[in-house]
């Protein structure tokens, strides 16, 4: 009986532990955790600037190289060996000077048979008309038929049709041989070599580039979008890189774009400017074209949120909450860049304490 007493003796003592415990700790289980807050109690501070429409002078500047507004690549007629270049790189040369001289062994001969031809239609013809004048004659005696007549008119009306296609012959032969002899088209600068003495040149194969002395232009590419703002007549501004001399010019032509091309423009020196002094055909240059000036929106930069993802953001300001909006950057207009988006002019955006932002935050707009 006093062992049983004993055993139990240890209960009553965890009783009185728990009890304590449970009076140190609270007998509500919930006590001690954190209460979380309610929804929209917490504002994020940042602050906003103001979209702003702007009037934008906009100046665009676009690469190119200076070349003559006269250019050949004079080509022989005919397909033969480079006998002789005549000229040399950068060599100066007058319209209708001689470049190079073309080899072929078929010029000569084909002018020699074709002179052949009209000799050897000459004396039938003397033939023929001799016999038509005694068919004549015959004729009138009765002692010749108007068919044998008729036969010896036709064969003389022929031979003459013929002796004229054999002078058109002679006269082809003959310009073909002069072609063997390659000409400036007009005063020029050889600008570069294409072939070299001794070399096979085909019909049409380019052997040199020229280069016109006198009025200078500017190929340059167009960006979309830009061609409806700009116009025949344009007045540009054309800067040299090498020297930083400015020049004025207009834009003479304007393109259209084709697949894997944007449009070109060509840009000319104005009429007044003749051959200035370090402007030559391989310059680099830029050409300033001035599309007006437009209306556009624009943000401080610092309201541009770009997470990396080439997707650019803004958190605009709406009902006291962050909303983030995609937006297009442009061009930047002084300390503010011009933006495209669900945006308007008045609209609040925010510049700063935006890093921590989610969409639909509330804010607390801070002065």
């Amino acid at each position: 009986m006093n062992t049983c007493i004993r055993a139990g003796r240890p209960w009553p003592v965890l009783a009185a532990l728990l009890a304590v415990a449970m009076l140190a700790t609270g007998c509500n289980g919930d006590e001690g955790k954190a209460v979380p807050e309610a929804p929209g109690d917490h504002q994020s501070p940042v602050r906003v600037a103001t979209v702003e429409l702007v009037s934008d002078d906009r100046r665009l500047r676009l690469p190119g190289m200076l070349r003559a507004e006269r250019r050949a690549q004079p080509a022989f007629l005919q397909p033969g060996y480079l006998a002789d270049r005549l000229v040399a790189r950068g060599e100066r040369v007058s319209a209708g000077q001689a470049l190079a001289i073309l080899a072929n062994p078929a010029l000569v001969p084909t002018l020699e048979a074709a002179r052949a031809r009209v000799l050897e239609l000459d004396e039938r013809l003397v033939q023929l008309e001799a016999d038509y004048r005694r068919a004549q004659e015959l004729s009138e005696r009765d002692l010749a038929s108007a068919d044998q007549l008729d036969r010896t008119l036709a064969a003389r009306n022929a031979t003459r049709a013929a002796r004229e296609q054999a002078v058109a012959a002679v006269t082809e032969a003959r310009e073909q041989l002069a072609e063997a002899t390659l000409r400036a088209p007009f005063d020029a600068v050889v600008g570069d070599l294409l072939a070299e003495p001794g070399d096979f040149v085909v019909a049409g194969q380019p052997v040199m580039v020229l280069s016109g002395a006198g009025a200078l232009e500017v190929e340059v590419s167009l960006p979309e979008g830009v061609t409806s703002a700009l116009r025949v007549g344009l007045p540009v501004e054309v800067r040299s890189l090498a020297s930083g001399e400015t020049l004025p010019g207009r834009i003479r032509e304007l393109g259209v774009a084709r697949a894997g091309r944007l449009a070109p423009a060509i840009v000319a020196l104005a009429a007044e400017v003749v051959e200035p002094a370090g402007w030559e055909p391989g310059l680099s240059v830029q050409v300033t074209l001035g599309q007006g000036a437009v209306q556009a929106l624009a943000v401080p930069l610092s309201a541009v949120v770009d997470p990396g993802t080439g997707r650019t953001r803004v958190y605009r300001v709406a009902d006291g909450r962050a909303q983030l909006t995609p937006v297009e950057v442009g061009r930047p207009l002084g300390a503010r860049v011009e933006v495209r988006g669900e945006l308007a002019a008045g609209d609040l955006v925010v510049v700063a304490g935006h890093h921590q932002l989610l969409d639909g935050d509330v804010l607390r707009i801070l002065p």
